[in-house]
């Protein structure tokens, strides 16, 4: 009998070979696993980026139309800020927002040759022919944030 508990004992555990099975398939399944936590991630990044540009515009037209002056969303770079009219000298009101830093994203704009939205007093766009778009680029994916003349901030259907 005792040389059956011996035997037993010589033979328990894994050998060499399904060890490194086991470390194969673990590998693969945490590559699996790492791929679409961080495609979610990067999408989650892009997606608050979009919701910082749409809060800077809605903050920027709520200004010009509380202070009754106008006020403008100046991008530079991927930098936004709030400019405002105090006895006509634009005046950076509160902080601005670095996207690259904060989001790893890069901010657009279009149509190119200006690089702000002003608002009058009213609340209306001035000075847009066309509407006004904000892109935001991260992970090779774009979200596109719009502003209509008459100062609707939208990020469906982008005319």
């Amino acid at each position: 009998m005792r040389s059956r508990s011996r035997s037993r004992q010589a033979q328990a555990g894994l050998t060499f070979v399904e060890l490194i099975i086991v470390f194969v398939v673990l590998g693969l399944l945490l590559s699996i696993t790492v791929r679409a936590v961080r495609g979610s991630w990067v999408a989650s990044s892009r997606r608050s980026a979009s919701r910082d540009v749409t809060a800077y515009l809605y903050r920027t037209r709520g200004i010009a139309i509380q202070q009754s002056r106008a006020a403008w969303l100046v991008r530079s770079g991927n930098i936004l800020k709030i400019m405002v009219d105090s006895s006509g000298t634009p005046v950076q009101l509160g902080s601005q927002i670095d996207f690259s830093k904060r989001y790893g994203a890069t901010l657009g704009f279009s149509p190119t040759p200006k690089d702000d939205v002003k608002f009058d007093v009213r609340g209306f766009a001035v000075g847009v022919t066309t509407a006004p778009k904000f892109i935001v680029a991260l992970g090779g994916r774009t979200d596109t944030v719009c502003v209509t003349t008459l100062g609707k901030i939208t990020t469906r259907s982008c005319p």
